[in-house]
């Protein structure tokens, strides 16, 4: 089993172990929590670490451009999100999940929205910098919208399709779910059609050290192995909201 010293790149013992530090965003639940250090994204990351005796880690939430910063002065050891052009000083290590990004509209209103072009027309309100992470031609449809705005809080995306003021969200599916189950708690709900017409997209994590990108390939290929992977990935939006409520109540 490996014990990695990052700051020194060698290995160490572990009650020489120093933290490894983690940055995250703080607003993308069910993937990353920042209430209780916890999300799918964050269980992965530490469940693989752990299988290879780390378990001493730090998690600082931060905004995506700050820690694209941390990452590349060596501030911080690994970062969820970062932009793959960005590469210089940096290890990209092998997918820990993959993100869906899905547009969502009420069922009565009967869309058909079967591509990307069938936005057209439609008032849109998407997440935060949609147009810099979903596919082309996403970007340059929006320009023939009905209306087209992005917004930080997710869970205002839910409350205005709920209400009618919108007639598509976007935003992964995981990530819709979660705040939907949420939402059900005080709001009324209407049933919606989920259109999967954007393309996956693979999430890996991003390294100062190509040393510990190795040791976490290795604990993310031992776990996946072991099962344990699987129990993490096979929550959904829902399962992981109806979950976090459980324990905020015990």
């Amino acid at each position: 089993m490996l014990f990695v010293s990052v700051k020194g790149e060698c290995l160490s013992e572990p009650n020489t172990q120093k933290p490894i530090i983690v940055a995250a965003s703080s607003s993308l639940p069910p993937y990353v929590i920042e209430d209780t250090n916890s999300g799918i994204q964050l269980e992965i990351l530490k469940a693989a670490l752990k299988s290879q005796g780390i378990s001493n880690i730090d998690i600082h939430y931060m905004s995506n451009k700050r820690a694209e910063q941390q990452l590349m002065h060596g501030k911080v050891d690994i970062v969820l999100n970062f932009p793959d052009a960005l590469t210089t000083r940096v290890y990209k290590s092998d997918e820990l999940l993959r993100y869906q990004n899905v547009a969502v509209s009420l069922a009565n209103k009967e869309l058909k929205i079967n591509s990307i072009y069938d936005l057209a027309g439609k008032s849109v309100l998407a997440f935060q910098n949609a147009t810099n992470f979903i596919e082309a031609p996403f970007k340059s449809v929006t320009n023939i919208l009905r209306s087209y705005e992005e917004v930080v809080n997710q869970e205002a995306q839910v409350d205005h399709l709920m209400k009618g003021w919108v007639d598509v969200i976007i935003l992964e599916r995981r990530v819709f779910l979660y705040y939907f189950e949420k939402y059900k708690q005080s709001g009324e709900v209407k049933p919606f059609v989920v259109h999967a017409i954007f393309k996956e997209a693979p999430r890996p994590a991003y390294f100062h050290s190509k040393t510990l990108k190795n040791v976490f390939n290795l604990g993310l290929d031992e776990i996946i192995e072991s099962g344990e992977y699987q129990a993490i990935i096979r929550l959904d939006g829902t399962e992981y909201a109806q979950l976090l409520n459980s324990k905020l109540r015990e």
